[in-house]
C-alpha cells in the first residue's frame, strides 16, 4: 500500500500558499477592500467545482496551470498597480489555480482507505501553508509572494513523479502527465508480448 499521506500534505500546503499569496499579492497592488478576499474566494470556489467535474484534468497539468496563472495575474498587477480593472482579470488566474483543489479530493478519495485520512493530510498542509503564508510574507516582503508558489509546485511536481516512477499503480497515472486510457493499453499490450515470448 503506497503512502500518500505526504502527498496529500503537500497538496495542502501548495493550495494555502498560492490562495493567500493571492491575497497578499492583490491587497497591496489593487485594492485593500473585503472586495479583494470575496473575489478570491469565489473565484477559488469556481475553479474547485470546475475541477470536481472535469474528468481529464490531472494533477500535472492543474498544477502548472495554477501557477502559470498566478504569475501571469502577478505580472499583470505589478505593471499596473491599483488598477481596478485587474481585479476581474485576476479572477480568471485565481479559478484556474484553484482546479487542482477539486479534483484532488476527486482522484485521491478512492485510492485513500478512509476519507478523514485524506482530509486529516490535507488540512495539517493547508493549516502550515496559511501560517506560513502571514509569516513569511511579514519577514521577506514581495519577495517571498514571487519565489513560494514556484518553489511549493516544483516540490509537489517532484513528489508525484516520484510517486508515479516508483510505483506501478494505474491508479496514480491520473497525478501525472498520461492518459489513463492508453496507459492501459500500453500495459496490456506489454503483457501479451510477454506472454507470447513465455509461450
Amino acid at each position: 500500500m503506497i503512502n500518500l499521506g505526504v502527498f496529500g500534505f503537500l497538496t495542502g500546503l501548495h493550495l494555502a500558499l498560492l490562495q493567500f499569496c493571492y491575497f497578499f499579492l492583490l491587497l497591496i497592488n489593487v485594492t485593500s477592500t473585503y472586495i479583494t478576499y470575496a473575489t478570491i474566494v469565489i473565484s477559488w470556489m469556481v475553479g474547485t467545482l470546475i475541477g470536481l467535474f472535469w474528468r481529464r484534468l490531472n494533477a500535472g497539468v492543474a498544477l502548472i496551470a495554477g501557477v502559470a496563472g498566478y504569475y501571469a495575474i502577478y505580472a499583470l498587477v505589478i505593471s499596473d498597480p491599483l488598477a481596478l480593472h485587474t481585479l476581474p482579470i485576476a479572477a480568471g488566474g485565481v479559478a484556474i489555480s484553484g482546479l487542482w483543489a477539486g479534483r484532488f479530493f476527486v482522484v485521491m478519495l478512492p485510492l485513500f482507505a478512509r476519507a478523514d485520512r485524506l482530509f486529516l493530510h490535507e488540512n495539517n498542509g493547508f493549516l502550515l501553508g496559511v501560517v506560513g503564508v502571514f509569516v513569511g510574507f511579514t519577514l521577506l516582503g514581495l519577495g517571498f509572494l514571487f519565489w513560494t508558489p514556484l518553489i511549493s509546485a516544483l516540490w509537489l511536481l517532484i513528489h508525484i513523479a516520484w510517486l508515479h516512477r516508483g510505483h506501478g499503480n494505474p491508479d496514480l497515472d491520473i497525478l501525472w502527465f498520461v492518459n489513463r486510457r492508453a496507459a492501459q493499453q500500453a500495459s496490456a499490450a506489454a503483457s501479451e508480448r510477454h506472454g507470447a515470448s513465455d509461450g
